[in-house]
């Protein structure tokens, strides 16, 4: 690897890092949990509010990652684009500090803002992957920059301690929305190198314009049977990350309600989660590497397995603290294997077009695992019985993987011998 590619990776791990210290205080705890109390008043009909917000950014980030993916590529201009769409995330990120109690509609159009930008500019940072560096070290460096951001999430979280010490109900609206000033200046400094060491995209020879995007996407849809390998295995990825997703959104719920944890104490498991993850994660991308992706992502599925099992049936107190480090060990290194091997599939120049097509479906599979949940819940008054139901996707996923003939990556590998 040159100098070049190693300041380009250092940059991408870097991003990976200031991302994730915004996922963990925007979408999942802090402003989420003050939009919900302070801004919305709390009850249903916040939560409500909240749900729409978080729909209208998944949607719009879904449906515009293709589109955009497919323009940089025609462009060249895939840089210029992350970077303008990072810095739209971050300036929206700081402007929640603005948003006070019982601005509402102000407080959805900025968090839809933020998250909108920041979905289509992660998908634009997954798609520089399988330029950073030979095929069999894909998993490695995907590995490494999904476990070292989840240094980030630490880092950001201790950043904003000061400001939101006591929940959200307590806490004086003005200081706790600080915290949402000193994520968005955390996320734009850590993601600055970008701007400097991304390398630059050459264009693949197609129109650098909107219309010519739409051209590109209608091409690619047309002839799907060309791409039957990519479809099957985003099919695979729908169901995992279905899981992922759904266990993500309710294990807070599960641990408040089966086990009735405080808010603390729910913190602190979180904390513990990311500490774990963070070896976890890269040192499956080198299970990955010295072994096969396929088997190491065949083993944390089955841990999935084995974590779901555990919250359906397991009794004590020690069962959270079970399930926080089960949990890590898998969240991220299953997502992190399936996106090196997706990269090893795409077409060397339409990465960013297919790693929209990535984002899109996992905005959609975002849908299906919680409504799952929520029926399941619903009829049988347990949700032990709703989290155990979320293990057909798990399985669903691992055998449509298991039977798919990657022949992508196989023509690759010949390629390269």
């Amino acid at each position: 690897m040159n100098e070049t590619s190693k300041f380009a990776v250092a940059a991408w791990v870097a991003f990976g890092v200031g991302s994730s210290g915004y996922l963990l205080m925007i979408p999942t705890i802090g402003y989420a949990t003050y939009f919900h109390t302070q801004v919305a008043g709390g009850g249903v009909k916040a939560a409500t509010y909240w749900a729409i917000a978080v729909a209208i950014a998944l949607i719009l980030g879904g449906l515009a990652a293709p589109i955009v993916g497919a323009f940089v590529d025609g462009s060249g201009r895939r840089r210029l684009v992350i970077c303008l769409l990072t810095a739209i995330a971050c300036m929206s990120t700081a402007a929640l500090a603005l948003v006070g109690p019982g601005d509402i509609f102000f407080g959805v159009a900025v968090f839809i803002a933020a998250h909108a930008s920041f979905l289509v500019a992660k998908a634009l940072y997954d798609a520089y992957l399988p330029s950073l560096g030979p095929r069999e070290s894909l998993s490695v460096i995907s590995g490494f920059g999904w476990g070292v951001g989840y240094a980030g999430s630490i880092a950001c979280f201790f950043l904003c301690l000061p400001f939101i010490q006591s929940n959200a109900e307590n806490v004086d609206p003005g200081t706790f929305r600080m915290a949402f000033l000193v994520t968005g200046v955390f996320f734009a400094c850590i993601s600055l190198p970008v701007l400097f060491f991304f390398p630059r995209s050459a264009s693949s020879g197609g129109s650098g314009s909107v219309p010519g995007a739409l051209a590109r996407l209608r091409t690619t849809l047309w002839h799907w049977r060309e791409h039957r390998d990519i479809l099957t295995f985003l099919l695979a990825f729908y169901f995992i990350n279905d899981a992922v997703v759904t266990i993500l959104f309710f294990i807070g719920i599960f641990f408040k309600t089966t086990f009735g944890l405080s808010v603390e104490e729910i913190l602190r498991l979180t904390l513990l989660f990311y500490a774990v993850g963070i070896p976890a994660t890269v040192g499956f991308g080198w299970l990955g590497r010295l072994w096969s992706e396929r088997g190491a992502l065949f083993i944390t599925l089955a841990i999935w397995l084995v974590l779901i099992a555990i919250m359906a049936l397991g009794h004590g107190t020690h069962i959270p603290l079970t399930v926080a480090i089960v949990a890590g060990l898998v969240i991220g290194s299953s997502q992190s294997l399936c996106r090196s091997m997706y990269a090893q599939m795409v077409p060397a120049e339409r990465n960013a077009e297919f790693f929209g097509f990535n984002a899109l479906v996992g905005r959609a599979s975002a849908a299906l695992g919680p409504l799952l949940f929520g029926l399941v819940n619903a009829a049988t008054g347990s949700q032990r019985m709703a989290m155990a139901s979320i293990g057909g996707f798990i399985v669903l996923g691992g055998l449509i993987i298991a039977y798919q003939r990657p022949t992508h990556q196989s023509q690759r590998q010949a390629a390269a011998a």
